[in-house]
């Protein structure tokens, strides 16, 4: 069982410690203590294929596990041509750089009913896939959200992973809490809850590597708001961290587990690696 951990980013440290390119951010990052490192291209791709292959190198390297998040202008609900295009080069920059999960946002409900929404979804899903012909493993990552007209809740999210073996989850906990408006920072029974959830609807194989965000963030009436550290954040909007580590451990589960913090991901990334350790 091989749990890693990292952060989504390059942090206000980073920087501090006169670091400057993201190629520099796999040894900082191994120099952290952490195993993992997420590339955001969620405000659009503009790395070039030499810069890929070069954090990919630097990855491998220094034995960092890297993923990558699409761009946020996916929305399945609606289209699929665009979101085609968004999900394929996004795999084409992952696969430079020797990674092999994509965390993908499948869209909003808008105007339209919410079970339509969803049915769109899984539907151009299927037409992204069946056209997708990238060349290695990988996995696209279904991240639930932390907004209300976002599609979705972890329910939603198992529903939409039916459609492929090459689907599953992206289970990101403070999302869940804004739903569920802080009761994952008090009910230790929730997050089993959700696991088991899982592991029924969408099967052992897909959940023993699933992947996971974990931070703290604010949400309000209508969902998210914005993300925090666990150092400042408020109790409620920091979901408990040791019902996850125990039910880990207990089905021998190997996630990735990326911190987004706000400014500090991966001093909280390498927290929540210390605590793994204790619980």
């Amino acid at each position: 069982m091989l749990t890693r951990f990292g952060p989504s980013g390059n942090d206000a440290l980073f920087y501090e410690q006169a670091y400057k390119s993201t190629v520099q951010a796999p040894e900082w990052i191994a120099k952290m203590g952490l195993t993992a490192f997420e590339y955001s291209f969620g405000r659009g791709i503009r790395m070039s294929d030499a810069t890929a292959k070069a954090i990919g190198e630097e990855c491998a390297k220094h034995n960092i596990a890297i993923s990558a998040h699409a761009p946020y202008f996916i929305n399945l609900a609606r289209e699929w041509e665009k979101s085609y295009i968004y999900i394929e080069r996004s795999l084409h920059m992952l696969k430079l750089m020797g990674g092999r999960n994509l965390v993908v946002h499948v869209g909003s409900q808008g105007d339209l009913d919410r079970a339509l929404a969803i049915k769109n979804c899984k539907t151009n899903l299927k037409k992204v896939l069946s056209k997708l012909d990238v060349g290695f493993d990988f996995r696209l990552c279904i991240e639930t959200m932390g907004r209300y007209p976002a599609i979705g809740d972890y329910k939603e999210i198992c529903d939409i992973c039916s459609v492929d073996k090459r689907v599953i989850p992206a289970l990101d906990f403070g999302h869940i809490n804004c739903l569920m408006q802080g009761a994952l920072s008090k009910d230790e029974l929730l997050i089993p809850e959700i696991m088991d959830y899982c592991m029924k609807n969408v099967g052992a194989e897909k959940m023993q590597n699933v992947h996971i965000h974990f931070s703290a963030i604010k949400f309000g009436a209508k969902g998210e708001l914005g993300h925090l550290d666990f150092q400042d954040a408020a109790e409620q909007f920091k979901p408990l961290f040791e019902p996850l580590v125990k039910y880990i451990k207990a089905k021998k589960l190997s996630p990735t587990i990326i911190c987004e913090s706000a400014n500090r991901q991966a001093k909280d990334a390498l927290m929540l690696k210390e605590k793994f350790k204790v619980f």
